[in-house]
């Protein structure tokens, strides 16, 4: 019973988080270049240093995996400063009296969707298919593709409307290529392009046979991203069916791709599918890699992994000992409540009752200088008396 007390006050405040939500950091009017150029709405979140409801989705909403999944994949997002003056492009065209206020933003700079206010990860990803389907005009090249409308220039179009609605493309696809003579003329090629959406595929694989002739329509960046959407998307159908052999397929096919950046792609795929397949050992030792090459201090991402690592191994002692260790990291490096909460949760489901609590003792300290909610923390204290 004791043991099962510690693991509800250690764990009742957290919440399942990863790789979260990749802001873009360049200025507006590259931002708006990009969206024209990759035919997407650019989402914003207007917010101010100062806001508690902005400071509170930056560190609970933004970084969850699932977040990151949706968000990453189908816009470009920004954050945006609202009393920072490098940004009054920006603010002189959308001002805004409530932080913080979330707005999605068409290349031609006009709102398609907006609204105000902290959102969790479920009305935040309400909020973004609602902004998708904004975009969503596959019905009327439907229309035509089932009167039988087989041009090179509708079948783009279809593709592409399909895949930016998030349906489905490989079919059609496919009985259109095969019934192509010759598949390296403009039109095909960019067909290939926008029908490549998973690597374990035939149309992946014509589109490296023909990565130059592509690449000079679409640009190099653009195969690229391309390669890491389909890879991508085949360890998803990995997770999703717990299937070895697609993994290894993704991650080869992107290493021989793209060799300079397979090491990160590679442990992103390692960290995403032990944790689907409940692969304790494989899984710390991605983890271990990952905070060695590529997160190293980033208090940010150190406390994403900590939270993702105790929501799903907490029964597994070498995980839940390394996870104590990154969890010490992120809130020295980071400084934040938060962090140091989390600290002193895990802590003291490892045991160590009298460290957790002169750690929640700081996160308390640190939450009255910044003015921050401190009830969670308080309550924390108060329980393990």
């Amino acid at each position: 019973m004791k043991k099962i007390l510690i693991f509800i006050l250690a764990f009742q405040a957290l919440h399942l988080f990863g790789q979260g939500i990749e802001f873009y950091h360049g200025k507006w009017s590259e931002a708006l270049e990009r969206a024209a150029k990759e035919d997407k709405l650019i989402f914003v979140d207007a917010y101010a240093k100062w806001c508690g409801p902005c400071k509170r989705m930056a560190a609970e909403t933004f970084t969850q995996a699932k977040a990151g999944e949706f968000y990453n994949k189908n816009f470009i997002c920004m954050k945006m400063d609202m009393e920072d003056a490098e940004n009054m492009e920006f603010i002189e065209k959308f001002p805004v009296g409530s932080y913080p206020t979330l707005m999605f933003v068409d290349s031609k700079g006009k709102i398609a969707k907006k609204t105000v206010g902290y959102q969790d990860l479920t009305q935040l990803l309400s909020f973004g298919k609602s902004a998708l389907s904004t975009l969503d005009n596959s019905a009327e090249f439907e229309k035509k593709y089932n009167e039988g409308d087989r041009s090179p220039e509708l079948m783009y179009s279809y593709v592409r409307a399909l895949n930016r609605a998030g349906k489905p493309t490989l079919k059609i696809t496919n009985d259109y290529l095969l019934k192509q003579k010759d598949l390296t003329t403009p039109e095909n090629l960019k067909i290939i392009f926008e029908g490549t959406t998973e690597a374990d595929s035939r149309i992946f694989d014509l589109l490296i046979q023909n990565r130059s002739k592509i690449a000079a329509i679409m640009t190099e960046a653009a195969v690229d991203d391309r390669i890491k959407i389909a890879c991508e998307s085949t360890v998803d159908k990995a997770v999703k069916f717990k299937n070895d052999q697609l993994f290894e397929e993704a991650k080869s096919k992107f290493k021989k791709s793209n060799p300079d950046k397979a090491d990160e792609f590679l442990l992103d795929a390692d960290l995403k599918y032990y944790l689907a397949t409940k692969n304790a050992k494989k899984y710390l030792g991605a983890c271990e890699s990952c905070v060695r090459d590529d997160i190293k201090n980033d208090a940010s991402k150190l406390h994403a992994l900590v939270i993702e690592m105790t929501n799903n191994f907490k029964t597994e002692k070498k995980v839940m000992k390394s996870a104590e260790k990154f969890a010490k990291k992120a809130a020295e490096n980071g400084g934040l409540p938060n962090y140091y909460l989390s600290y002193a949760q895990i802590l003291l489901f490892n045991g160590k009752k009298d460290d957790a609590k002169k750690t929640a003792q700081k996160a308390l300290e640190l939450a009255k200088t910044k003015a921050i909610e401190t009830g969670q923390i308080e309550d924390f204290l108060q329980k393990i008396g």
